[in-house]
């Protein structure tokens, strides 16, 4: 007798076809379910497969675009290099604004000694 069908369903089928052919289709009926049972573990097999190959093609694919650590810190260096060529270049243009000044306006150079403590008022 198949596990598949109920012990009543088993007598109606004996009564309707006889002993040898209930058996028969409980056996077929097994045989259906086992099947069953194989193809939906082959397609979960294949699912698993698939999401695991998705996995790895969206973990290349996001690698690839996004920034990894190493380009942020590569970034960061040019980053304070351009910052310390610019605080070089403003540091360059206040001395030349300033020793220009100096040699345009005379009083300048006075106002400025005062400010410092060098000429007495």
């Amino acid at each position: 007798m198949s596990l598949l069908l109920s012990p009543e369903t088993y007598e109606r089928l004996e009564k309707k076809f006889g002993k040898q052919e209930a058996r028969e289709i409980s056996e077929a009926l097994d045989a259906v379910k086992q099947d069953a049972q194989k193809a939906i573990e082959n397609v979960q097999q294949k699912a698993d497969f698939l999401i695991t190959q998705k996995k790895f093609e969206l973990k290349d694919e996001l690698t690839k675009e996004l920034a990894t650590k190493a380009d942020i810190v590569r970034l960061e260096g040019e980053i304070q290099k351009s910052k310390l060529e610019l605080d070089r270049k403003f540091t360059i243009l206040f001395i030349i604004l300033f020793f220009t000044t100096i040699f345009i306006n005379q009083n300048a150079l006075e106002f400025i000694a005062k400010l410092l403590g060098i000429i007495k008022p």
